[in-house]
């Protein structure tokens, strides 16, 4: 229970930026749910999610995703309509021609990248046809769909303009922030050996999430001298690995001479990051070495800070390391087939739901459908994992619109009130969904099942029968998705595992025996597999009949894989 708690904790706590990133959120929401409510704009619960779809990292990710958003909306009601068109008055033509639809969409998002345009095509498209069960007149189905399209698209503008506007989240200032977060480590840990206390706490994992970021941003950020950026990125990614081996040593007494070669580091540091981002010109002199001694630890981790501050000062003279490449992915005839099977798959799972509810006459928990096309993941570890998030976030919401039903509706007589009840549940879903990707699902159906419940007409909403329906779809989408995934055609991560595992161990030794001219990039996707591994761990630990007795090993295994990494990282 405790770890749990302690876990809860690590995914709820605050970071650089965070804050930063739910502002920008809310106020994209608030001038969705004004406008919406003020146009009588139809779907704002799907205006909402396509509010937290849009917004990404940095506003170079956003403008992409709002371009890919924007296509897949238009293409997705345009198949609509053809739908409607052609076989309005042939049920079963209609639902095979969105099945095909959606088969094609899901086959092109598991084989391209850009694959959310396929996404965004089979769920509007599997949502439309909910829809015609509902709205029996040709005319106004047509209408509601347009709306959808006027629904989806409009909310990605205003979040791409307030992203961009409104604290914008630049790649540069990322980079800049990022920097000094890992300075402001190093400053700490030389502070307190200066001043002879307790160094602050360091994980060594904080080193390779540090280097990993760095790069991320350095890929966006557009900044004069690349060459130059790289190099100092580099260096700063040294120096963060030297302070962790430094936090990790027991308390000592440095020499007078050591003293004043610590403080000229610390100096040098502050120093560096005033440069940093901004394309300006580092000089660093040093202060003299004290007299080496091999037999202490601290003195060779002195020396490599001391070597890193010199290579910013010189960069521009190594070459920028190249980019991380990512794993090789099967290509050909079988990756073909395996797209095939998975399209087939979601398409199946979907059309089993929609019998279910026809069959039983609620079309209340056609939210089944859509589930399934939601949690239409690789592997089954994924798609069971986005499958609890998508439960627990629609869980917490619906409890959320029940209580404001209850307590808070009957009140409420303005707009204002509307969003001083909204907006709050809204801030939390955002600060859950820009968190880990562990978590941030739950916080993007929080939000969404609570907009379903409370904002789906343009009145006071007091029946909640509609939470019980959505609850009971999810649920029944969720049952019925693992079922076919586990029996048809499973793909299971275990193997890759164990693959990605052997490329773990060989690009750690690979960093040891590296050159001065391949080092950097070498540790760059070592820490990159190392992220990959624990990745496909925590999936494939939820797939089911996955047995926990190797969990202990491989955690072990990828915990000392995290040491030597950081080990090597801070050593030239």
């Amino acid at each position: 229970m405790q770890a749990l708690i302690a876990r809860i904790r690590n995914e709820l706590a605050p970071f650089p930026g965070r804050m930063d990133a739910v502002w920008r959120l809310l106020a994209s929401c608030t001038v969705v749910i004004v406008c919406s409510m003020a146009l009588q704009v139809p779907s704002l619960s799907l205006s909402l999610i396509m509010v937290f779809f849009t917004a990404q990292e940095n506003t170079v990710l956003t403008r992409m995703s709002g371009i890919v958003l924007i296509i897949g909306s238009i293409l997705s009601v345009a198949a609509s309509i053809l739908l409607l068109k052609f076989f309005i008055d042939a049920p079963m033509l209609r639902i095979l021609g969105a099945a095909l639809v959606a088969f094609c969409g899901m086959y092109f998002m598991r084989s391209n990248k850009l694959g959310a345009i396929g996404f965004l095509v089979a769920l509007i498209v599997v949502y439309g046809q909910s829809m015609a069960d509902i709205y029996e007149d040709p005319e106004v189905m047509t209408r509601a769909l347009l709306w959808v399209g006027v629904a989806t698209v409009y909310p990605v503008v205003v979040t791409m303009i307030i992203q961009r506007l409104f604290r914008p989240a630049l790649p540069v200032k990322l980079l800049v922030d990022e920097y000094s977060r890992q300075l402001d480590e190093v400053e700490h840990q030389l502070d307190a050996r200066i001043a002879g206390v307790a160094a602050p706490a360091f994980h060594s994992g904080r080193v390779g999430r540090g280097a990993l970021a760095l790069q991320r941003q350095l890929a966006f950020a557009s900044l004069g001298n690349k060459e130059r950026t790289a190099a100092r990125t580099a260096a700063v990614s040294r120096l963060h690995a030297a302070a962790a081996q430094l936090a990790r040593l027991a308390p000592f007494e440095p020499s007078p001479q050591e003293r004043e070669q610590m403080a000229a580091i610390r100096e040098a540091c502050a120093s560096l990051r005033t440069c940093l981002g901004h394309d300006a010109e580092f000089r660093h002199e040093e202060a003299a070495e004290a007299a080496p001694h091999a037999m202490l630890a601290h003195s060779a981790i002195l020396r490599e800070m001391a070597r890193a501050l010199r290579a910013a000062a010189s960069a521009g003279q190594a070459s920028a390391a190249p980019p991380i490449q990512p794993a090789a992915a099967a290509a050909g005839n079988p990756m073909r087939i395996t797209c095939l099977k998975f399209a087939f798959k979601a398409v199946l799972a979907a059309m089993a739901t929609y019998v279910i509810y026809t069959g039983l006459q609620w079309p209340g928990i056609h939210t089944a459908m859509q589930t399934c096309i939601i949690l239409a993941l690789p592997s089954l570890g994924a798609t069971t994992h986005k499958g609890i998030a998508r439960l627990l976030g629609c869980c917490l919401g619906s409890l959320a619109a029940l209580a404001a039903t209850v307590f808070v509706v009957p009140h409420l007589d303005s707009i204002v009130g509307l969003l001083a009840m909204t907006l709050p549940i809204i801030a939390v879903g955002a600060w859950i969904a820009v968190g880990s990707p562990r978590t941030n699902y739950i916080g993007v159906q929080m939000m969404f099942a609570f907009a379903l419940a409370q904002l789906g007409s343009f009145g006071p909403v007091t029946d909640v029968t509609e939470i019980r329906d959505r609850l009971v779809g999810i649920l029944l989408g969720l049952a019925v998705s693992i079922t076919v995934y586990t029996l048809l055609w499973p793909e299971r991560e275990g193997q890759a595992l164990k693959t990605a595992l052997s490329r773990l161990r060989k690009a750690v030794s690979a960093c040891a025996q590296a050159d001065h001219a391949s080092i950097a990039a070498a540790r760059l996707q070592a820490w990159a597999l190392l992220n990959q591994c624990r990745e496909l761990h925590g999936r494939v630990s939820q797939e089911p009949g996955w047995r926990d007795r190797n969990s202990r090993r491989i955690a072990n295994a990828l915990a000392q894989a995290e040491e030597r990494l950081a080990m090597q990282q801070a050593r030239h």
